[in-house]
């Protein structure tokens, strides 16, 4: 079963996933959020599976040594101890808004969202506020 994690980056170097992440059910719930937030900006939401965050070797995207367990409610650190990350992920996350155009953006789908998505919403503004990125992981698998 796939499940996917609201999640906050609050470090970026090295990469610092917050441990406040949100399991995004139900999945229908999720697909009108995620339509809601392409609606302003096809990256404003941006997912990324988390199987590829990991790295073994620099010319890999992936880890068939470590997995993560993103249920387990605790700072996931890229430091290289254990987690290495991968250069897709390194890429992907160069790609992401800035916390002001997403900040703005968010901000703006507080008038178009109704109380199923409130909670999501209310708490990215909160992360964006604290000055950390968002984004989406999409964990396989489980």
């Amino acid at each position: 079963m796939t499940r996917y994690w609201l999640t906050p980056i609050v470090n970026d170097s090295p990469l610092v996933l917050g441990a406040d992440r949100i399991h995004c059910t139900p999945l229908k719930a999720l697909e009108s959020f995620r339509e809601l937030a392409n609606g302003k900006h096809p990256r404003l939401l941006a997912m990324f599976k988390s199987s590829l965050l990991l790295s073994d070797d620099e010319e890999l995207c992936g880890s068939e040594l470590v997995e993560l367990d993103l249920e387990q409610f605790e700072v996931i650190s890229f430091d290289g101890k254990p987690f290495h990350l991968s250069h897709c992920a390194e890429a992907f996350l160069d790609r992401l808004l800035t916390r002001k155009e997403a900040l703005e953006l968010v901000s703006s789908l507080k008038c178009d969202v109704d109380s199923e998505h409130s909670n999501w919403i209310n708490q990215w503004l909160r992360w964006l506020e604290s000055g950390y990125d968002v984004i989406l992981l999409r964990e396989d698998g489980h």
